[in-house]
């Protein structure tokens, strides 16, 4: 059986991380999201693999290769513009002929190997036209609202329907096992929810298999971190800590497992570090640096004197300079952040809810706690003050002292524009 990898799309609501990076290859844990996809499907025996490219599709190709270094052999399929899952599939459709049935997979969640394995016997015992994996959301209207009977057959499928009109809190998950019969219905309609639809309409048989574990698609900032979390349990769970034998830890510094400090990783006098996180390769973490819970950094990654970091993802070559906090965040490669920067990660007191414009939609952030984007080749001086929710565009320029209090648009330059008065004192 082949495997159909979806990874063409922009990721609009996650810019500007995504303006320069392919979706799929935002880093966890030391990983690209599309690597912990590639070995589900290869632990799963599903070697033959077929990907989907669009944005940035070279940073994919040259990543995975032939697939030989990941057990896999791949091959791809260029979608020349975002048109959707339905214009992607339809473009990879010429490599499925004639084959029977057919794996689909989308490329930005994380989850297990057992979510491939499940999905291929429920389809296989049940002699199933279709199967879709589903699992319960708080809210379906970003995915395809599935609504299913007492035997789990699939009555109906809605794409991303308004409030009122998903038929149940089900959403399809991102891995489906389909007969070439769906890719005859997909050409005619053009639509995947109609698709599926035709099929039952037809009398054929469409299950849904219900993943009731930890699973995470990424379409909105915060899933980033939430994956990221997910990964880290994934890689350390049951393992306890990984120390490479070339990593430098100062005596004095402490590490609080369990974490994983890859190799020549540099750790100064009193740092601490608590798991679970993870240090990429040839990074410096300064005196007295604080490394708090879920946070993964990249490789090449400078943290300077005193900075606290928690529950955050770095990119590589990336430097923040000393007493600086950065909470629940997402910080692009190659940025630059000056002394004393502090991002703010929870509302104000009293202040309305944590808003972020994604696609240019205003979005409330549902999670207690969210920090700040910040986009590659970015460079942030000294004593800024980020607000909750806000994003600094890649390229972009923030000047000493600037209180971020709205989106800094890709190469941009924000100055704080300041009036100082000298007056006697009153007493003299």
């Amino acid at each position: 059986m082949k495997a159909l990898v979806l990874a063409g799309g922009l990721g609009k609501r996650l810019f500007p991380i995504t303006e320069t990076i392919a979706k799929p290859m935002i880093p966890l844990a030391g990983k690209p999201i599309l690597e912990y996809v590639i070995q589900y499907l290869v632990n799963n025996n599903l070697k033959d693999i077929i990907i989907v490219v669009g944005h940035k599709k070279e940073q994919i190709c040259e990543y995975f290769g032939s697939g030989k270094d990941f057990g896999a052999n791949i091959s791809y399929v260029e979608q020349k513009k975002p048109l959707g899952i339905e214009d992607a599939i339809l473009t990879a459709s010429p490599k499925l002929k004639e084959e029977g049935e057919f794996l689909i997979v989308h490329a930005d969640f994380v989850a297990s190997d057992e979510i491939i394995k499940r999905a291929l016997e429920y389809h296989n015992g049940l002699n199933s036209d279709a199967t879709i994996v589903i699992t319960l959301v708080d809210d379906p209207t970003f995915y395809g609202a599935v609504e299913i009977d007492e035997n789990a057959k699939i009555k109906r499928i809605i794409e991303k329907p308004k409030k009122d009109e998903a038929p149940s809190n089900y959403a399809a998950a991102g891995v489906y096992v389909f007969k070439e019969e769906f890719l005859k219905k997909l050409k005619a309609s053009k639509k995947f929810d109609e698709a599926v639809q035709s099929m039952i309409s037809g009398g054929k048989t469409v299950y849904g298999m219900v993943w009731e574990k930890d699973w995470t698609e990424i379409t909105h900032p915060w899933d980033i971190l939430a994956a990221n979390r997910f990964a880290l349990a994934q890689k350390l769970k049951g393992k306890g800590s990984f120390i490479a034998e070339s990593a430098q830890i100062d005596s004095t510094a402490k590490i609080e497992a369990p974490v994983w400090i890859s190799d020549d990783v540099i750790i100064r006098p009193r740092a601490v570090i608590r798991g679970p996180s993870f240090i990429g390769r040839d990074s410096f973490i300064g005196d007295g640096a604080l490394i708090r819970d879920h946070t993964s950094i990249g490789e090449h990654v400078s943290i300077g004197f005193g900075v606290e970091i928690k529950n955050s993802i770095i990119f590589n070559n990336t430097s923040v300079g000393r007493l600086s906090y950065i909470g629940e965040s997402i910080i692009g490669k190659n940025v630059k952040i000056g002394a004393g920067t502090q991002t703010w990660n929870i509302r104000m007191r009293g202040g309305p809810p944590i808003e972020m414009i994604l696609d240019n939609e205003k979005v409330p952030v549902p999670v207690e706690r969210f920090g700040t984007i910040v986009g590659e080749n970015t460079e942030i001086s000294i004593n800024v003050s980020i607000f909750p929710g806000k994003k600094i565009g890649a390229g972009s320029t923030v000047f000493p002292g600037v209180i971020v209090n709205q989106d800094i648009p890709s190469n941009s330059e924000a100055v704080a524009e300041q009036e100082m008065k000298i007056s006697l004192k009153k007493n003299q």
